[in-house]
């Protein structure tokens, strides 16, 4: 099934679909604007990583800390 854009609601902004490209992206994006000097790609790769710790369905904000931790690292 495919997903319906018009049915948004508070469980759909607390995740990040990472097999949504404008999703990733954006979320990509506000990390390079939290953790300063970071790179488009070094942000990728950091949520990468992260979802790879911390499950996605965890919510938005789990994963964002878990990527600012490894690129603070």
């Amino acid at each position: 099934m495919a997903d319906d854009k018009k049915n948004v609601g508070q469980p759909d902004r607390n995740l990040i679909s990472f097999k949504e490209k404008y999703e990733f992206d954006y979320a990509a994006k506000q990390l390079q604007k939290q953790v300063a000097d970071t790179t488009k790609q070094e942000a990728r790769d950091a949520l990468t990583k992260a979802a790879r710790q911390v499950s996605p369905s965890e919510g938005r904000e789990k994963v964002m800390r878990a990527a600012r931790k490894i690129l603070k690292d």
